[in-house]
C-alpha cells in the first residue's frame, strides 16, 4: 500500500480549498503525526472540521516512536521534523510539506517531497481541475504565500501561460 505523510500547511490549506482528497494522489493511506495533528487542533476552523471528518478513513494518525531522530535534523520547524522522522521512522518516502527548507533536508534524506502548488499542479495535469490559476489565486486569497517564480512556473507547466 503506497502511503504518505503531511504537514499542517498542505493538510490546512487543501482542506480549505475543499481539495483535501489531493492528498491521496499517489497514496492510497495519508498519515499525519500526532504533533501535526495538534497544530491544526489548535486552530479549530472549516479546514480542521473537514480534517477531523476524514481521520480514521484514508487519514490516518501516527505516532512517532523514535524522538530521538529529531535531535539531528537541522532547525526546522516542529511539524515539519516530525513528518520527516515519522517518514523515515515508518520507511514512507512521500511527504507533502511546504516548507523549502524542509523540503531540501527531506530529499538530501531520500524522501520525495511535494507541496500544496505541486499536489494542484499534479491534479491539473490530470484534468481533475478546470484551472490550476483560479486555484492558485484562491489559494492566495486564503493566506497561502506562493514566490511569483513557483506561481509562474506552475502555470507554465499546467500550459495555462
Amino acid at each position: 500500500m503506497s502511503r504518505r505523510l503531511v504537514n499542517a500547511s498542505p493538510l490546512i490549506f487543501l482542506a480549505k480549498l475543499g481539495r483535501l482528497e489531493l492528498l491521496r494522489l499517489g497514496a492510497q493511506e495519508v498519515l499525519v503525526p500526532s504533533g501535526v495533528l495538534e497544530e491544526v487542533r489548535a486552530k479549530p476552523d472549516v479546514g480542521a472540521e473537514l480534517i477531523e471528518r476524514y481521520l480514521g478513513t484514508w487519514l490516518k494518525v501516527c505516532h512517532l516512536t523514535r524522538r530521538e531522530v529529531l535531535r539531528f535534523l537541522p532547525d526546522l520547524g516542529e511539524g515539519e521534523k516530525e513528518v520527516i522522522a515519522q517518514a523515515l521512522q515508518e520507511d514512507i518516502v512521500s511527504i507533502a510539506l511546504d516548507d523549502l527548507d524542509a523540503r531540501r533536508v527531506a530529499r538530501r534524506m531520500g524522501l520525495e517531497p511535494i507541496g500544496t502548488v505541486g499536489l494542484l499542479l499534479a491534479a491539473r495535469k490530470r484534468s481533475m481541475l478546470p484551472s490550476l490559476k483560479q486555484e492558485l489565486e484562491h489559494l492566495k486569497a486564503l493566506g497561502f504565500w506562493v514566490s511569483d517564480s513557483l506561481y509562474s512556473l506552475a502555470l507554465q507547466e499546467a500550459g495555462e501561460e
